[in-house]
């Protein structure tokens, strides 16, 4: 009796289990299979990912639908965790009020301004850089260090700079009998704009050579020896072979130093900080000085999607235009 209990107990342990043991086996092939990259290219990718994935929905994702929420609801930070929905309130209310208008044509005034310069002369030093000369690799490096510069130092740097009292640039210009006296560039309502714009030409500028240049080391020489055989000038050269073969890398660098100039917010508040008056509040000044300084959180989170609706606009406009001359 003991010896058939004995084996019916067995028979039981094995019936219980089994499945069990067998479940964890099945786990333990599955974890082996999918950790075995080398069979799928596709599930290591899938690793490797996920981390950064992750850490894009937690920086990026989240903050971005938190915040398009709050656009349509009235909240301060004084009642932060209050939330009234108000609809397309603060939308409306982005196009009809005249201080945001204004920062609009500010910025407008400033991505216009500063684009194109930066195309002119990025565009003029990366043909330059592209000729043999000596010393032409350390040109080449030393031309990114303003791009490689971040914004909040060179803000520092050309405020100095621009400094009323002990500025170099004044320095220079009343040494050089341009002016009697030094000049508040950046309490001036005549040339706060366009030193902002100046500081972010030698910022940025570099960022246009490095693009354009990559862009016409694709050029074949042979073109240009066939144009010089043919009689052709550099002038002309310029205009029938690289401007044609370099349109796209000039598209590309417009495109995003407009997004760049559009976002532009670090040489505005530390040069400015939108003064005099508001003669310098751009865009992204004003809906910072409505987050951090007025604390209206759902309308400065109202503005920063109109923001985004324009930039979007800008590119779409740039990306027709671009494939309009491509078919042509």
């Amino acid at each position: 009796m003991h010896h058939e209990a004995f084996i019916d107990l067995n028979l039981l342990s094995l019936e219980v289990y089994l499945p069990i043991f067998w479940s964890l086996f099945e786990v333990k092939r599955g974890i082996q299979r999918f950790f075995d990259f080398e069979r799928s290219d596709a599930k290591l990718a899938a690793v490797l990912i996920t981390p950064t994935l992750i850490l894009v929905i937690g920086v990026v994702a989240y903050p971005l639908i938190y915040s398009f929420r709050m656009s349509f609801g009235d909240v301060e930070f004084a009642n932060i965790k209050d939330y009234d929905f108000v609809g397309i309130f603060q939308y409306v209310k982005t196009f009809t009020d005249p201080e945001f208008i204004q920062a609009i044509q500010v910025s407008a005034k400033f991505v216009f301004s500063t684009v194109l310069v930066k195309l002119v002369l990025g565009t003029l030093i990366a043909v330059m850089l592209k000729e043999k000369f000596f010393g032409r690799s350390i040109a080449r490096a030393l031309i990114i260090i303003p791009w490689a510069t971040p914004f909040v130092v060179v803000g520092i740097m050309w405020k100095w700079m621009l400094h009323s009292k002990v500025g170099v640039i004044n320095f220079f210009l009343q040494r050089l009998g341009i002016i009697h006296d030094y000049i508040p560039f950046l309490s001036s309502k005549t040339f706060a704009i366009p030193c902002v714009v100046l500081a972010d030409v030698w910022q940025g500028t570099p960022f246009f050579i490095i693009i354009i240049l990559a862009g016409l080391q694709t050029i074949p020489e042979d073109l240009y020896e066939a144009a010089h055989m043919d009689g052709a000038s550099g002038i002309k050269a310029f205009f029938t072979i690289t401007l044609p073969l370099i349109r796209f890398p000039l598209f590309i660098s417009t495109i995003l130093g407009t997004i760049f100039a559009i976002n532009s917010f670090d040489l505005f508040f530390v040069l400015t900080k939108g003064g005099p008056g508001k003669i310098t509040t751009n865009a992204t000044l004003f809906d910072w000085n409505n987050a951090f300084k007025f604390y209206h959180l759902s309308y400065a989170s109202a503005i920063s999607y109109v923001i985004l609706m324009f930039s979007m606009l800008v590119t779409i406009g740039y990306v027709v235009l671009m494939r309009k001359t491509q078919v042509e």
